[in-house]
This record gives structure tokens, sequence and C-alpha cells, in this order.
């Protein structure tokens, strides 16, 4: 909404609020070979969980999730409209509650229940914002944009704990039984807290036409944190036009990104079955602060900081055809990733009983290169109009530094380098005819590598590329009713299968970058008043 105070002084505000929950079921864990539940002992004598589920066991995972946002402000000009400016405060929460039914506790026996209640993430965030532009006559084709502001932000993670038998490591543990609600345990008080953090920031931002065929920019930021001090980061572009619509075009910029409350604090435990041994085995993301992940090495995190150059052409026809390509690097150093995992040494107190640990830190200086290339044309042909496009990018992320590139990280590395694919394409044919609109969309993914864990290591698979073909047939009845009829994945095409988590009640990756649940078909009515 928006209301007009005055002439020149504008008060508006907007918001989001979306809530839902959703289930899905983890590995099936067979009775017969999954010994760390169905086992028979000293403990519990006279008791086994093959009573309660004669037939294995699939736990349902649920989530109930709820965001909400709201931002206002004011804004209007002043200096005879020399001068505008935006005065804005914004808040935002997203709340994520975990929910486990169908499963167990095994180590507490006939004492556990089969729903549980896992716990809470929150990530609250407030921000408040000061926004000006104005407009400097310095005697060039155009007047000097001048843009400048100062946010304050504060940004707060919470994790609430679940059920007491959701984390209990009960007395069955002593004889192989799994502790925590199985498939995935609880938030236990230990992991439970609030965790914030505040910056201040303030940029300058310049842009200037001096003569009709060349523009300038320069920007810089400052920014001051609660965690990690401060930071000073800068861009520096350029465009030239020698001739009416063909463009060539560059920029410079530095970078900084700071870890969040969540990384810096938060431990995640996490169960899966071995591929090999189809035994449930527990793995600890712990806290760099985490006294068992200092002794393992983990490092205070700091933040990332990179730089990045682009450059490239734009072409923008009079008969429809435009196109662009444009070269970019952007190198990262000390990057955002998972530690190896490394299996707790004997001796050492381990009281959530993980089969192995890992911790954020700073692993690797990265580089990327890549190149982006568009080639589109809209115009009459017939009756309508017809509008196609064609893009390709090409992206290859290379290790190229870093603490973990020589103790042997091979798992990050491999995902740094691998898990996207290198290779992506996606071509768009459309002819608009009267109140009716047809599109046709492919979309080509190249090659690329998933990683799983195993209670022993990693393991890898190579997924070969998958075209995907989607397409809808739009009709606006009037200008406030539409109706579309359309498919995604129109061939109803499935890319290769992770034969690696077949026993895992997989059939493809949960990672890959791409819809793996075949054709989707729909009607869609709309409405716009």
């Amino acid at each position: 909404m928006k209301y007009e105070l005055s002439d020149g002084l504008e008060l508006y505000a907007f918001g989001t609020g979306a809530d839902g929950d959703g289930v899905t079921d983890f590995n099936w864990r067979n009775p017969v070979g999954t010994s760390s539940v169905f086992k028979d002992t000293t403990i519990f004598p006279d008791f086994n969980f093959i009573s309660l589920y004669p037939a294995g066991f699939t736990p349902r995972f649920g989530t109930e999730f709820s965001d909400l946002q709201l931002a206002s402000g004011l804004r209007g000009d002043l200096a005879d409209g020399g001068l505008t400016y935006d005065l804005s405060a914004s808040a935002g929460r997203s709340r994520i509650e975990y929910n486990m039914k169908e499963s167990l506790n095994a180590s507490l026996g006939p004492d556990s229940p089969t729903s549980f209640y896992l716990g809470r993430l929150e990530q609250r965030e407030f921000n408040l914002n000061a926004d000006f532009v104005y407009q400097l006559e310095l005697g060039g084709y155009q007047p000097l944009n001048l843009a400048f502001g100062a946010e304050r932000r504060r940004e707060t993670y919470e994790v609430g704990a679940g059920d007491p038998a959701s984390y209990a490591i009960g007395p069955g543990a002593a004889e192989g039984l799994a502790p925590n609600s199985n498939g995935f345990p609880g938030f236990s008080p230990i992991q439970a807290g609030t965790f914030a953090q505040t910056s201040y920031a303030g940029y300058l931002d310049l842009e200037w036409q001096p003569v009709e065929m060349l523009t300038i920019g320069a920007a810089a930021r400052y920014e001051d944190y609660s965690d990690f001090g401060d930071t000073f980061n800068y861009k520096l572009s350029g465009r030239v036009e020698p001739v009416d619509g063909f463009a060539l075009r560059a920029t410079y910029s530095t970078g900084f990104r700071a870890p969040t409350p969540a990384q810096l604090n938060t431990a995640n435990t996490s169960q899966g079955l071995d591929t090999v041994t189809l035994q449930v085995f527990t793995r600890g993301r712990l806290s760099p602060s985490d006294p068992l992940a200092v002794l393992l090495g983990a490092k205070p995190l700091t933040p990332e900081e990179s730089e990045s150059i682009t450059a490239g052409f734009a072409y923008q026809g009079d008969n429809g055809l435009s196109a662009s390509i444009d070269l970019y690097q952007i190198k990262v150093d000390g990057r955002f990733g998972q530690s190896a995992s490394f299996a707790v040494p004997a001796g050492v107190a381990n009281p959530n009983r993980f089969t192995s640990v890992s911790y954020f830190t700073n692993d690797f200086d990265t580089r990327t290169r890549g190149i982006d290339a568009v080639l589109a044309y809209r115009g009459p042909v017939g009756p309508g109009t017809l509008s196609s496009s064609i893009a390709y990018n090409y992206n290859k992320t290379k290790v190229v530094g870093g603490t973990s590139a020589t103790i042997g990280n091979e798992t990050q590395r491999r995902i740094f380098e691998e898990r996207l694919p290198q290779n992506n394409a996606t071509a768009t044919l459309g002819y608009q005819l009267g109140g009716f609109d047809l599109t046709l969309h492919g979309r080509y993914y190249g090659s690329w590598t998933d990683s799983s864990g195993n209670a022993t290591g990693d393991i890898f698979q190579k997924f070969g590329a998958t075209v995907l073909v989607d397409v809808a047939l739009g009709y606006a009845v009037n200008e406030h009713v539409n109706l579309t009829v359309g498919a995604e994945n129109l061939f109803d095409t499935y890319p290769d299968e992770a034969t690696f988590q077949a026993n895992r009640g997989l059939i493809y990756s949960r990672n890959a970058p791409y819809d793996t649940d075949g054709g989707q078909y729909f009607v869609r009515l709309g409405v716009k008043f």
C-alpha cells in the first residue's frame, strides 16, 4: 500500500506471509539387517523392536513452516526535486519446526515413543535503511547521479530444543542400540540458544555520462560487523557505445561475506544408512568453537573476501534482434565449506555417540571463470508476434589454494569443482496471436558429480547431461482473467539413477540441480484486479 501524505511525501508498506507443512520419508529400516535397532539385549531382556515394527519401519519426517515479512517507509523529494530520499524499516521472520512420526529411539527400549517433536529453527532480521539520490549538474551529457545511504542490520538465529526423548541417549546405547529419534535427532539444550550479529554500513554510488557514448561508474561500501570488525569494498564500471545499438562494458569489484550467526554457533546432528552394512550411523556438524571440533583442528571462522571482473558487449538492433556476451572471473579467498569428516578419537568424550564429525571452516581459495551468451529476437511473424531466445552459460570453479588443499579434504574440493554442471543452456520460443500465447522452453544441464556420506567415508557418482522441455498455452479471457494449460518436463524425462543411494530408498539424487519428479501437468487460472 501507499498513501500520499503531501506533495513530495509518500508513506508506503508491503509485506508477505506464508504458512505450510510437509512430510517426507526417510530410509526403510530393514529388521533383518539393522542390528542397531532390532537387537536382543541384556538391558531389555524381554523386548525387541520387532514386536513394534515386524516389517521394519520408515520414519516420517515432518515440517511446519511460517514466514513473515513487513517493510514500511517514507519516500519523497527535497530541494525542488533535486534530492530524493527513502527512509525505511523492515523486519522478517522465517521459522521451521520439525517432527518425526513412525520412528523410535532404540536406546530407550520399551520406553521409547514413536512420535517426536524435534525442535525449531528460526531466523529473524531487522533492517533500518536511509537512501538518497541527487542529480548533480557537471556540464556533461547527463548529470552526475549521486546515490548514498546507510544501513543498520540485526540478524538473529534461534535454535529451540526438542522433546527430551528425541535427543536422549538411553541405557540401550551401551549395547549398541542407536540413540536419538531414529532418522533425525532432535535439538538438545546444548545445541539450543539464540545467537545474534549486528552490522552498520554506509555507501556511495556515482554514475555519470560525460558524453553520449560513455557511461562510467564507481561505488564504495564500508561496513562494520559486531563480530568481525570492518571492511571496505568498491566497484568500478564503464560502458562505451561507439555506434548506436552496440556497447562494450566492463566491471571490477571486491566483495566480502561474513559468517552468519548460524554458521558460527550452531551444531547439527544427522543420521544416515551405510550403503554396505545398512547400519544407522550418526554424524555431527559442530560449531567451530565446539571443544571437540577445536580438538580436531577447527579454527574461528573469518569472512570470505572476493574480487571479480567481467567484460563483454551488448547489441540491440532496430529489427528486434539482440545479443550479449560476457566473460567473468571471480576469486574467493577463505571460502566457507564443511571440513573433512573425522572419526572421534578413542578416549575423547563423545556423549552423542558420533560416528564422525565435521565443522564449518574457511576451507579453500577458489577461482570461477565463465561465459554468458544470449541471443534473442522479438518481432512480427505472420499474423502474430514471435519471441525467441537462446542462452548458454559455461561456469568452471577450480580450487587454487587453502589449508585443506594440502591435508586432503577431497570431498569439499570435488563439491566446489564438480557439484554443479559446467555447461548449461536454455532456449525459448513463444508466439502470441490475439488472446493466445504459446511458449516452448528447453533446458539443458551438463554432467555433474554428487557425493554422499557413508559411515566410513564419502562416495561419489557422476551424472550425465539432461534435457527437459516445458510447454504452456495461455489464453486471455479478458483484461482480468487468463487461463493457462501446460507441462513442466513434457516428455516425462528422468535423470540417471543414484545407484549408490538405492539401498537407502532413493532412486534419484536429492542434490540434483534440476527437478527429478518427471512430468508435471497443470491448468492454472489467473485473476488480476
